[in-house]
C-alpha cells in the first residue's frame, strides 16, 4: 500500500451544525453537478486521489482503503453512497478526510469521502442556515443537516454523522452479496 499524496490541513474534529449566532465555516464540494457543504470542523484534510487498496466483497460505495500516515482509512464514494453511481476519477477528484462521530457507545471514526471537486471554504451566518425541506432534496433528507444560503444560492449541508454513520456502513457492508 502506498502512502497518501500531499494534502491540505483544515481542522480538527467537529460535529453537525451548531446553533450559536456566530458564523460557521463550511467547505463547499461537488457531487456530480451539484454543490454541497460540510462543516469545516469535521474536515481533517483534503487529499489528491492516490492509489487505493480495493477491498473484495464490499459495496460499490466502498472504493477501498488508503494508508494515511500509518492509519488505514476507508474511502467512501459519496455519490455512490447516495445512490448516484460511482464517481469517475478526474483531474479535480479528491478525498476529503473527515471525522465521523459514532452514536451511543460507538467510537468516532476517520473516513475519506471521495468527491468530484472541492471549491472553497465559506462562512455561513447562523441566521442563513435553514431546516431541510420535507420534499425536494436529491439525496435522502436524513443525510442533510440544513440548507445554507450563500450568495443567493441554496447549498445543502451534509450531515456526515448520518450519511457516514459507522454502524450503518458496517451493516450495509455486512449485507453485501457477492455476485
Amino acid at each position: 500500500m502506498q502512502t497518501a499524496p500531499p494534502s491540505m490541513t483544515f481542522g480538527d474534529s467537529g460535529s453537525a451544525i451548531a446553533g450559536s449566532g456566530a458564523p460557521h465555516q463550511h467547505l463547499r464540494l461537488a457531487l456530480r453537478a451539484e454543490s454541497y457543504a460540510v462543516p469545516i470542523e469535521a474536515v481533517r484534510e483534503i487529499l489528491e486521489v492516490g492509489r487505493l487498496t480495493v477491498l473484495p466483497c464490499t459495496p460499490d460505495f466502498v472504493r477501498g482503503v488508503l494508508n494515511l500516515r500509518g492509519a488505514v482509512v476507508p474511502i467512501i464514494d459519496l455519490a455512490a453512497r447516495f445512490g448516484r453511481g460511482a464517481t469517475e476519477i478526474g483531474r479535480r477528484t479528491c478525498i476529503v478526510v473527515v471525522d465521523v462521530h459514532g452514536h451511543g457507545d460507538e467510537r468516532d471514526h476517520i473516513l475519506g469521502a471521495l468527491v468530484d471537486a472541492v471549491y472553497e471554504v465559506f462562512d455561513v451566518p447562523a441566521e442563513s442556515l435553514e431546516a431541510v425541506p420535507p420534499l425536494g432534496t436529491s439525496i435522502p433528507a436524513e443525510f442533510l443537516g440544513g440548507i445554507a444560503r450563500v450568495r443567493g444560492e441554496a447549498v445543502p449541508v451534509l450531515s456526515l454523522d448520518s450519511a457516514l454513520a459507522p454502524a450503518t456502513l458496517a451493516d450495509l457492508i455486512a449485507h453485501t452479496t457477492v455476485s
